[in-house]
């Protein structure tokens, strides 16, 4: 199981990521803000993190993440 503080490492080393927010212990939340997802919907903007993060973390890191919100800055700024 990944920690807060690996996961949120892998995601602000993410190519394209402007910011990248981690809350929680023992089951994770993350905000990830990438102007890169302007021209992608919601499935393709999660494939594209989930993708990186099976790479970065192996697949059983990943077990204890519970949502990954995936926003433009415009629309983390709303």
């Amino acid at each position: 199981m990944a920690t807060r503080a690996e996961l949120e490492q892998a995601l602000t080393k993410m190519p394209n990521v402007d910011e990248a927010n981690v809350v929680g212990e023992q089951s994770l939340i993350a905000t990830v803000v990438s102007g890169a997802f302007r021209d992608q919907n919601e499935a393709q903007r999660q494939e594209t993190v989930w993708s990186y993060l099976r790479q970065q973390l192996g697949s059983g890191a990943l077990q204890n993440i519970e949502f990954i919100f995936t926003n433009t800055p415009e629309e983390n700024a709303a």
